[in-house]
């Protein structure tokens, strides 16, 4: 039969045509990487929470561990078997954190068994061999056991046993890495110090104040105005070692953009805005997590297949945008897709089937209130589990990361045209120095940032008025609250007109409001170390925290966040009891 005679089922396809084989390589490359480290320890881990049975936060580093690896492997050639035995591994430990089940000797020793297989698979995966029968044989009877696998009444592995020490790992141990350049900057820098510290020593002992004053002055000067010098490089430099490159912290973000699409079988495009930015390193750590579960969501649940795009007149490649920006200290990072969005009705009504709201109540939620059920652990609109999403994993660990920095979550949903995360985190302030306005106030001493200060000024230059019991004044066209902080505290004014006009009065912006403080008078302006209010003194209503002066007084460091929040607190108590 001559070649134009044979069936069309007979010819060969050129799958090139269909399958871009760099794009898989790459994707392959970026598992083997990935997986690696995690595997390499994943005894250690078991071995880990065997001694400590009951951890559950051990449970959720296991946990994340293998979600993981099954995330990662489903665009790999060949990686199925692989990522059903992580399935049922995450399957099982998902057993123990929801039923709050103890880990047992069973479970561990089951663990151990797929973590030796699991290696084996991704052996084979790397060197691009089949897997032997002995090796697919193990895999299936691990799996089957996964499967039948029930928690009886077996004491957990650490019964009868002396407890072992437990490594704690945490952030405090891990190191940061420095360039030359940093490295030459910081010595230089405590070479200056020391310098200066010499300097100070030879001046005491080599000028007298009394016989010299013009000259003890004159050095003094220059010492306060070299240590000022050297002290705001070395702060400066100290920041700089703990920050990168937003795109640095972020650069898995590309490759996962691929492999879920791939695995998917969707094609997705991610646009970056902002990858110049200087964050801290724990936080850039952190918000590579948060954005890798979104990532997966956005491209499992938003970005819808090709096809579906066409009929809906989209371009057949879906969107992810992400930006990072800083503003008014804190990183904003704004992710949006420009698929379906969240499904509100699917949403509520997941939310009442799981009984986090009820369908009375459900009438009078608000939009935002509704999206944000998706952040609840084990939540999922999808009905099956896959590699990807289903399981309810992922989005409850984006907002207890964005909650730890006491950060926010502002959800915007377009129907048929996408959903945006907008993530406010506040910056790490691992030494918070603040630049602030010295004022006195009765017997304290209070600072309040400058970045807050919109207006100073003496208050008999003020139009002042009294409206049940407060006092108001008015600046910029706009009638505001003039308080002292006993008066914000009490809701009620406290001292007498002429004591005002004595005053002065400091006006604080916070974005769209502003409120006047009063004080007795203002001193100074310099920088602060803050600290945080230790046991015994107490967390103070509307400060961030105090500070020791030059001459040992404590400062008290005004929040303008939380005492404008305290002032519309008091004020709507004081209307309601109207």
């Amino acid at each position: 039969m001559s070649d134009e005679n044979k069936p069309q089922d007979s010819q060969e396809v050129d799958l090139s045509a269909f399958i871009d084989f760099e794009q898989v390589e790459e994707v392959s490359r970026a598992f083997f990487e990935e997986s690696k480290e995690i595997l390499e320890d994943l005894d250690n881990l078991i071995l880990k929470l065997e001694n400590n049975p009951e951890d559950q936060d051990q449970v959720n580093v296991l946990f994340r561990k293998i979600h993981t690896i099954k995330g990662s492997v489903g665009a790999v050639p060949g990686g199925q078997l692989l990522g059903s035995l992580s399935h049922e591994f995450e399957a099982l430990l998902t057993r123990i954190k929801r039923e709050s089940r103890p880990v047992t000797k069973n479970c561990i020793d089951l663990f151990l068994k797929s973590s030796r297989i699991l290696k084996v698979l991704a052996q084979s995966l790397r060197d691009k061999r089949e897997v032997y029968p002995e090796e697919l044989s193990e895999a299936i009877e691990i799996i089957s056991a996964y499967g039948v696998f029930e928690f009886g009444d077996e004491s957990s592995p650490r019964a009868n046993r002396p407890a072992a020490s437990r490594a704690v790992s945490s952030s405090d141990d891990e190191g940061v890495w420095l360039s030359v350049k940093q490295m030459n900057e910081l010595l230089r820098l405590s070479g200056e110090l020391l310098v200066l510290k010499n300097f100070f020593q030879m001046m005491n002992q080599t000028v007298n104040f009394r016989v010299q004053p013009e000259v003890f002055e004159r050095r003094q000067s220059d010492f306060a105005q070299n240590l000022g010098k050297i002290s705001d490089q070395f702060q400066s430099q100290v920041q700089s070692v703990r920050k990168e490159k937003a795109g640095d912290s972020l650069s898995g973000l590309p490759l996962l953009v691929r492999q879920a699409s791939t695995e998917l079988n969707k094609s997705v495009h991610l646009e970056f805005t902002g990858s110049d930015l200087l964050i801290d390193k724990g936080l850039g750590k952190d918000l590579y997590e948060c954005l890798v579960h979104l990532v997966r969501n956005s491209i499992d649940h938003g970005i819808e297949d090709q096809f579906e795009r066409a009929v809906q007149g989209k371009p057949t490649i879906g969107l992810l945008n992400l930006e990072v920006l800083e503003k008014n200290g804190a990183v904003h990072v704004i992710f949006k897709d420009d698929g379906k969005g969240l499904d509100r009705e699917r949403i509520l009504q997941r939310a009442i089937k799981n009984a986090l709201v009820t369908e009375e109540a459900a009438k009078s939620l608000a939009d935002e209130q509704i999206y944000k059920f998706i952040f609840h652990a084990g939540f999922s609109t999808k009905e099956k589990v896959t590699t990807i999403s289903g399981r309810g994993v992922g989005m409850d660990i984006v907002l207890s990361t964005v909650e730890r920095y006491k950060g926010r979550i502002q959800i915007d949903n377009n129907p048929g045209a996408g959903a945006t995360f907008h993530l406010e985190i506040p910056i790490p302030q691992h030494i918070m120095v603040e630049s602030a306005l010295l004022c006195a106030w009765s017997h304290f001493q209070l600072a309040v940032p400058l970045t807050s200060v919109a207006h100073i000024t003496s208050c008999d230059e003020l139009q002042v008025t009294t409206v049940d019991h407060l006092r108001y004044c008015q600046f910029s066209g706009m009638t505001v609250p003039l308080l002292n902080y006993s008066e914000i505290l009490n809701l009620r004014t406290s001292v007498s007109d002429e004591v005002v006009r004595n005053s002065s009065a400091v006006f604080i912006r916070m974005k769209e409001a502003v409120f006047a403080l009063l004080v007795d008078r203002i001193d100074a302006q310099t920088d602060l170390v803050v600290k945080s209010f230790g046991t015994m003194i107490g967390e103070q209503k509307g400060f961030k925290g105090i500070s020791i002066l030059a001459d040992e007084k404590v400062t008290y460091i005004v929040d303008p966040e939380k005492m404008m929040a305290l002032m519309m607190f008091d004020q709507q108590k004081h209307e309601e009891a109207a």
